[in-house]
C-alpha cells in the first residue's frame, strides 16, 4: 500500500478532480445523467482527498500521509470530524427546509456506487432511469460541498 502526500500528490489530485468535473459536464451535455453522476462522485471524492492532502497537511511538523486505498466513507467521516461540511446548508427549493451538506452528501456516493453491477442488480437499480432533474439535484449538492471546502481554505 502506498502513501499519498500533499507534496507528492497535491497537484496531480487537483488535476484529477478537474478532469472528473469536466467529464461530468460533457456527460451532462450529452444527456448521460447516470454517468455524469458517477463522474461527480469521483470528483467529489477527489476534492475531499485533495483538500485533506493539501490543506490539513499544511503547517504540521510531519507531512500528512494518507493510505492510497482510502475509501470515500473514510474521507466523508474525516471531513465531518473536522466540521468541514457543517457550515454549508443545502436547500433543495425555497420552501424546503435547509439541511447540512453532510446529511445529503451520501446521495452522490450512493449514486456512484451503483456503477458496480452486483449492487445495481441487487437493488434493482436502473441507470437509464436517472434523469436530468435527479442529476441536477446531485450537482447542487456537489457544488455546495465545493463551496464549503473553498471557504475552509
Amino acid at each position: 500500500m502506498g502513501r499519498l502526500t500533499g507534496t507528492k500528490h497535491g497537484d496531480s489530485a487537483t488535476a484529477l478532480m478537474k478532469f472528473y468535473h469536466d467529464e461530468a459536464d460533457k456527460l451532462e451535455a450529452a444527456g448521460s445523467y447516470f454517468m455524469a453522476a458517477v463522474a461527480l462522485g469521483a470528483a467529489l471524492e477527489t476534492a475531499l482527498l485533495t483538500f485533506i492532502l493539501v490543506e490539513w497537511g499544511e503547517g504540521q511538523v510531519e507531512e500528512l500521509e494518507i493510505p492510497d486505498k482510502v475509501l470515500l466513507d473514510e474521507l466523508i467521516d474525516a471531513a465531518k470530524c473536522f466540521e468541514l461540511l457543517k457550515v454549508t446548508k443545502f436547500q433543495e427549493s425555497e420552501d424546503a427546509t435547509a439541511c447540512s451538506v453532510e446529511d445529503v452528501i451520501r446521495e452522490i456516493q450512493q449514486m456512484r456506487n451503483n456503477l458496480h453491477p452486483g449492487r445495481a442488480l441487487r437493488t434493482s437499480f436502473d441507470p437509464m432511469a436517472v434523469g436530468q432533474k435527479q442529476y441536477l439535484r446531485l450537482r447542487k449538492i456537489y457544488c455546495a460541498v465545493l463551496d464549503n471546502l473553498e471557504r475552509n481554505l
